[in-house]
């Protein structure tokens, strides 16, 4: 061998050591746009999502919250994170995330479509849930009125 090889060895030896390894856990998604794999780095997100603690959900919700732009990449990562909250607010936040990305792969246009179908039936739900308190609410002031006629009713008269 050469010198000038054996440099070269050692150089690339050198700078395959500050490569970064893969997060253990995490598919490795090629960024080619062959078919699917737009879909699948989506899924794998929402995969890596549902793992996270809340806290870490919060931590890189805040992070998303405080970058000025965002791609199309983070922003369905901001709708998967938002997906997670227990709020209306969020949901809807999430389905205007989710509204500002355009991809026309059709296998990540039926990923979205099922995220907003199900984002749109969790409102529904959210609203539902209000609306039958508040008529449990009602239904228990009524009781409780009821009762209070009934106890008038039944006291003796006093001549």
């Amino acid at each position: 061998m050469t010198f000038k090889s054996v440099l070269l060895a050692g150089l690339l030896l050198t700078l395959s050591a500050c490569v970064i390894p893969p997060v253990p856990d995490q598919a490795v998604v090629s960024h080619s746009r062959g078919a699917g794999s737009g879909a699948l780095a989506y899924l794998n997100e929402l995969s890596r999502v549902a793992a996270l603690t809340p806290e870490q959900r919060r931590r890189e919700l805040a992070g998303l919250d405080a970058e000025r732009r965002l791609d199309d990449a983070r922003r369905f990562q901001q709708a998967a994170l938002l997906e997670r909250e227990d709020s209306a607010d969020a949901f809807e936040h999430s389905l205007k995330s989710l509204a500002s990305i355009d991809d026309t792969d059709p296998r990540v246009q039926a990923v979205f479509e099922l995220m907003r179908r199900s984002l749109k039936a969790r409102i529904e739900l959210k609203q539902q849930t209000a609306r039958a308190q508040e008529l449990q609410d009602k239904l228990d002031q009524i009781k409780a009125l009821e009762k209070t006629l009934q106890q008038r009713s039944t006291l003796p008269k006093s001549p």
